[in-house]
């Protein structure tokens, strides 16, 4: 067929004979569209290859040859475009000549197939004849053409009654502007055809023909191929980069290649070019533009990069800190008119420690408006951190669905809003597209949060809904590419968006199978918020295998015909395209929304029909949390459906768990290391994706990955997982070890088994506090492709310490210092034998009898030798011993040991509550420990406190209320505030500032009271109505410090002058452990006289606790009868030794005392000194008789005898009154023995 040449081979032996005509019939052969008769270029002709001898006919032509019709065809066929330009609109023109007459509404058709009708649909188009040689074409032709979109052919068509006569060439032009040229169209292109038919389109009439001549258009120069390529590819590396590539045509001089490389940066403008074609380039240089990220290269000598690969390299470039593989940011072209911008085809991926596409994102995208109302304009603002650079023209664009706003050009506000051009955004209401373009010479950096506002002028309204971070609300990069991703931080307005309704509705097709049928599954649901076109909805069906016939050759974990496209049916499978794309290893159903919207509110069904073969597990949960829907295009995260069918009575769960330690039959205990062995059988099979998750409370590991090994011995029936489960993960916060069934397998019905190793740092070990045996806080849950609820672990050991589970001491009665019942009560969680005696150690105890052999008594004195314990005292251990061959105390029992009264024991003055001190052990067997249990002894307040308080203050003045030095002062200490008396008696004498109450003693307790009662009267647990005018109660609990050694009271508040006591309860005890002093505000020695400070109280009252207060006696009508007083003062300093009672009446030393004496006193008594008489002085150390006589005026307000009396006595009570403040006195006499008044004798 190539040569045109028909070769006739003779068989062997055969010859053709000269005078025997020979006819050769051949079959198949197509004729030629025309030829003439006796057409001389058809030959024939006989040669040999048997050499000179042989006969030979050379060429010549057929003598013979029929004349073969052409008929209908086209003599000239020429198609030209205006203008001949790459991918521009065009006209188009076609001249035809036919070799033969075309009659009325017969049809040219002109097939363009490579050209785009700009409306991209069929269309009628006009034409003219304008360009024909004849003015009158146009008369031929209907006025329109019609354009077939599919076929890619224009027709024309010939009028009623017109003919186009053979050989008649007219021009067909259509309009302006109608047609789009592709890239190229080769010249002369066999792609264009032109044919003629009937009006119909029936009949041909003249075939398919290629034009003879047709317009080249040259294609705009593009890249075939190109590649970047870095030599230090890491995040703001700096150093060479090489651009490879061919182009579809030469590069002329003059003519330029642009590169946009999204986030590079250089030190200078003109960067170094290396390479050998380094000289095609205009200065070896390109021209680097850093606002617009652009590379200008000007070709200086003519570069045929079409025929070869060209490398050229941009010296020292500083790399962006992150770019995806093949990133399509890093765009090329020419200086070519229209030339298109085409991503560079190969470059690496650039990234740190986030790699695989998320290097590039959004760190910081944020909405946040104000007011939160929905559907009304708020100000809002926008907080968005890239984490690469934005430059000059770069584009974020926000996807708002759901905001409404009138204006397409949106002012902005905030700091940042100078980066965006015109300080304007554009607003796309149709695509609820927000479109931020950086301007010119700015920068959006990866280190500072672009902040920018929408005022609320602008009218741009909040949507009716939003769920938090709701995934409607999306943003991307456009020029510095970063794919679209939701918006990180999004707050909720409006109601909830929720999934209305969500139901799977199961039938079974028990016929399939008795167990694990396959199944119609129909799916529901309504939302209350709009879905958006070209949307995601998943729906799981966790444990549901799609097992088609294709499948059930492979195992159950492989995805081989099982992952892939499934039909959908029901009246809603349209909206998804029919179909849903199923994934194995995730048992998701993912359906993809045609470009049009699910609103709110619209019942959705569809369901996957028997067969499609999704087969049922054999147990299942009513309303199965592993059955889950998301909507992404609606802001719905992944919720479960509201209801699910149960299809079988069986609940999904284990048949056997089990957990062990080591080896068969080994102890051990908290903090050892041995394998752990795992044993599980589900009642379901776990496909890929599933999630085991172990709770292990307590236990530790080295590494949050823990390698999984094969049992040390296998057993029948035991599967071992190690095979395709080889790690798994531990969760040290959540105490948790998840194993994650991967790809390609699968976790069956039967018995599993898996170990962790204890060597190495491979190992768990063990919590160091006890585990029950089967303790209820091991579990086992399911998540991921299948769930199962959390379970107990049907099986494990104990794990417990070598301890005293139970260690309990009672005393009867638990009194400090006393001889009381010893009971113990101890449950040890190993065996206890001989020689491993049980100690206990017990500081503080004592034997009153000196007795170191105690006799035991209780239920559990058998198992002490000859029941006798041993007692040092100087140890304090008591001894227990054990008995030889003699019975073993078995883990787990409960032993009860007496020791009566009768052995001597005495309590400590203090132990606390479950004191620590109190130890015990069995020997070589359990180690030392505390006691768990044990009462409180000699727990109470300390005594005695003294306080000094001052009237109407709600706190006190001192702060060290226990001076233990006072126990041995004589006289004792009476008056807490008198700086002199505390000194006196050894005790702190700073009386501070106002502080709280602080009462010590020995494990104090929240629940103490304290209350305040006139000294005279005693302490008592029911004291009737602890209403006192002088103090308020107590208002709270006390503030317990130092471990109750400490309780400190706030709030106490005193009214009224005076002493009073402190009474305390404490565990229902009460205790006496005080006093205070309350005193008036006034400096001693001045009195309060009704809240007035003065230098001593009027007639009528006397001084108690530095406040005057009516005096009894001073309304004493007896006021006629002298009394006398004995008043006991210290002995005088005088010469020689005789005692002055021994003295002459004339004794210039007793004289003087005696004048003293009396004076002084009526100083203090205020009342003339003839009213004081000195009787007599007698011995036991200096007693002087004092006669107190009467006023002889019955008008004077003068104090009687009784009230002289009453008066020394206040005062002689009181150690910071002027009787102590008198320099005779205070040398003379000593303070009181008491608190109480002290009665002289008279």
């Amino acid at each position: 067929t190539t040569s045109g040449i028909l070769r006739l081979t003779f068989i062997g032996g055969e010859q053709m004979r000269t005078d025997v005509d020979t006819e050769v019939k051949i079959c198949c052969i197509m004729l030629p569209n025309e030829s003439p008769e006796n057409d001389e270029s058809l030959t024939i002709a006989a040669p040999t290859n048997e050499g000179s001898s042989a006969i030979s006919i050379q060429s010549e032509a057929i003598k013979s040859s029929p004349y073969i019709d052409p008929g209908s065809q086209f003599s000239f066929l020429q198609v030209m475009f205006d203008p001949a330009v790459s991918q521009q609109m065009c006209t188009v023109e076609l001249s035809v000549k036919t070799a033969n007459d075309l009659e009325d509404n017969q049809q040219i058709i002109l097939y363009l197939p490579e050209l785009t009708y700009v409306d991209n649909e069929d269309a009628t188009i006009e034409f003219s004849t304008a360009e024909s040689d004849n003015p009158l074409d146009w008369m031929l032709f209907k006025s329109e053409a019609e354009w077939n979109n599919t076929e890619k052919s224009l027709h024309f068509y010939l009028r009623d009654g017109q003919v186009l006569a053979a050989g008649r060439q007219i021009t067909l032009k259509t309009l302006e502007g109608a047609f789009q040229l592709p890239l190229a169209v080769e010249q002369n292109s066999d792609q264009i055809l032109v044919e003629a038919r009937s009006q119909d389109d029936i009949d041909e009439i003249i075939a398919k023909t290629t034009v003879s001549q047709s317009s080249v258009v040259p294609p705009v120069r593009s890249f075939p191929f190109s590649e970047l390529l870095y030599v230090n590819a890491v995040p703001y590396g700096q150093g060479d980069v090489t651009f490879r590539f061919r182009t579809n045509r030469p590069m002329f001089v003059n003519q330029s290649i642009f590169l946009r490389l999204s986030g590079f940066q250089s030190d200078v403008v003109d960067v170094v070019l290396l390479g050998d074609a380094k000289t095609h380039f205009l200065n070896s240089m390109g021209r680097w533009s850093m606002p617009e990220n652009r590379m200008n290269l000007t070709i200086a000598d003519t570069l045929y990069s079409n025929e070869v690969i060209t490398e050229i390299t941009f010296y020292n470039m500083i790399l962006p800190p992150a770019l995806y593989e093949s990133d399509e940011s890093l765009l090329v072209w020419t200086s070519d008119e229209d030339a298109p911008q085409e991503s560079i085809q190969t470059s690496p991926e650039i990234c740190d420690e986030v790699c695989g596409g998320d290097q590039k994102t959004f760190a910081r995208s944020q909405i946040s408006f104000y007011p939160e109302e929905p559907r009304l304009a708020a100000n809002i603002t926008f907080t968005i951190l890239p984490t690469i650079n934005f430059f000059e023209g770069d584009q974020i664009i926000l996807h708002l669905y759901g905001f409404v706003c009138s204006n397409s050009l949106i002012s902005l506000n905030g700091t940042g809003a100078f980066k965006i051009a015109d300080e304007k955004a554009d607003w796309n209401a149709d695509e609820y597209q927000l479109i931020l373009t950086v301007g010119e010479n700015q920068l959006i950096n990866h280190t500072d949060p672009l902040i920018i506002i929408i005022l609320d002028d602008q009218n741009f309204r909040l949507p009716g809904l939003l769920s938090e971070n709701d995934g409607t609300l999306r943003i991307e990069g456009v020029g510095a590419l970063i794919y679209e991703e939701p918006l990180k931080k999004v707050p909720a307005l409006g109601d909830t968006k929720e999934i209305l309704s969500s139901r799977v509705d199961i039938e079974p097709y028990w016929a399939s199978s008795a167990t694990t049928p396959f199944a119609r599954i129909i799916v529901s649901f309504i939302l209350n918020a709009d879905v958006l076109p070209n949307s995601d909805i998943t729906v799981k069906l966790g444990g549901v295998l799609h097992n088609p016939p294709a499948a059930q050759s492979y195992a159950i974990g492989f995805s081989t015909s099982r992952t892939g496209t499934v039909d959908l049916s029901g009246k809603n499978a349209p909206l998804f395209y029919n179909q849903g794309k199923w994934d194995h290893d995730t048992s998701t159903l993912t359906l993809r929304t045609k470009p049009e919207y699910i609103y709110a509110g619209e019942y959705i069904r569809f369901f996957l029909e028997r067969d499609m073969y999704f087969q049922l597990p054999p147990a299942a949960y009513q309303n199965d949390p592993g059955f889950t829907i998301s909507v992404s295009g609606a802001g719905i995260a992944e919720q479960q459906f509201l209801y699910s069918t149960k299809w079988v009575d069986n609940n999904k769960s284990w048949v056997e768990t089990e957990i062990s330690y080591g080896s068969s039959g080994s102890v051990w205990y908290p903090g050892e290391s041995p394998d752990f062995y795992l044993y599980f059988q589900p009642n379901v099979d776990l496909y890929p994706g599933s999630v085991i998750a172990l709770k292990l409370p307590g236990f530790t590991h080295s590494s949050t990955t823990v390698h999984i090994s094969a049992p040390e011995t296998a057993v029948a029936n035991e599967y071992d997982i190690s095979g395709y489960i080889d790690t798994g993960i531990w969760d040290p916060e959540a105490e948790t070890l998840s194993l994650t069934v991967p790809v390609g397998s699968a976790i069956v019905r039967r018995l599993n088994v898996m170990r962790i190793p204890a060597s190495g740092n491979y190992g768990f070990m063990l919590p160091v506090t006890a585990l029950e045996r089967n303790d209820p806080r091991l579990t086992i849950s399911v998540t991921g492709s299948c769930f199962l609820y959390e379970e107990q672990i049907q099986t494990s050991p104990r794990i417990v310490a070598r301890t005293f589970l139970t260690s309990i001491f009672q005393y009867y009665p638990a009194t400090k210092e006393s001889i009381f019942l010893f009971i113990m009560y101890l449950k040890p969680s190993v065996n206890i034998s001989y020689p491993a005696h049980i100690q206990i150690y017990l500081p503080g105890f004592r034997n009153s009898l000196s007795k170191t052999t105690i006799e035991i008594t209780g239920p559990s004195r058998g198992y002490i030798n000859d029941a006798e314990a041993t007692w040092n005292e100087t140890t304090e251990t008591l001894v227990m011993p054990t008995i030889y061959n003699g019975d073993v105390i078995v883990m787990d029992t409960m032993l009860e040991f007496h020791i009566e009264e009768s052995q001597g024991f005495i309590l400590p003055s203090t132990l606390n509550k479950d004191d620590e001190t109190l130890q015990i052990r069995s020997v070589n067997n359990i180690g030392w420990e505390s006691i768990k249990t044990s009462p409180k002894v000699g727990d109470q307040p300390y005594s005695p406190h003294r306080f000094c308080m001052v009237q109407y203050e709600d706190a006190v003045r001192t702060s060290a209320p226990i001076c233990a030095d006072a126990t041995d002062c004589d006289p004792p200490l009476t008056d807490p505030c008198n700086a002199a008396e505390l000194s006196r008696c050894g005790c702190t004498s700073t009386l501070t500032s106002a502080v709280n109450i602080s009462i010590f003693g020995f494990n104090l307790e929240e629940s103490d009271t304290l209350f305040f009662l006139p000294y005279d009267e005693l302490c008592s647990l029911d004291p009737g109505p602890l209403y006192l005018e002088a103090f308020s109660l107590q208002e709270g609990n006390p503030e317990i410090v130092d471990d109750g050694g400490e309780a400190i009271f706030s709030g106490f508040r005193a009214t009224l002058p005076g002493y009073y006591r402190m009474c305390y309860t404490h565990s229902s005890t009460m205790y006496d452990i005080g006093f205070v002093k309350v005193k008036p505000a006034c400096d001693a020695p001045y009195v309060s006289v009704g809240g007035v400070c003065a230098e001593r109280c009027p007639n009528s009252q006397k001084p108690v606790a530095g406040n005057c207060v009516l005096d009894p006696n001073a309304m004493d009508d007896s006021d006629g009868q002298a009394l006398m007083l004995q008043v006991e003062m210290g002995d005088a300093e005088v010469t020689g030794s005789t005692h002055l009672a021994e003295r002459d009446s004339t004794d210039q030393e007793l004289r003087y005392y005696i004048y003293r004496y009396t004076y002084e006193l009526a100083t203090l008594l205020n009342c003339e000194p003839s009213r004081i008489q000195v009787a007599s002085i007698s011995e036991g150390s200096t007693l002087v008789n004092t006669v107190f006589t009467p006023v002889t005026d019955t008008s004077s307000t003068e104090r009687s005898p009784a009230a002289l009396i009453s008066l020394l006595r206040a005062l002689q009570s009181d150690t910071s009154s002027s009787f102590y403040s008198n320099t005779f006195f205070s040398r003379h006499c000593e303070a009181p023995k008491s608190v109480a008044s002290r009665k002289q004798r008279v």
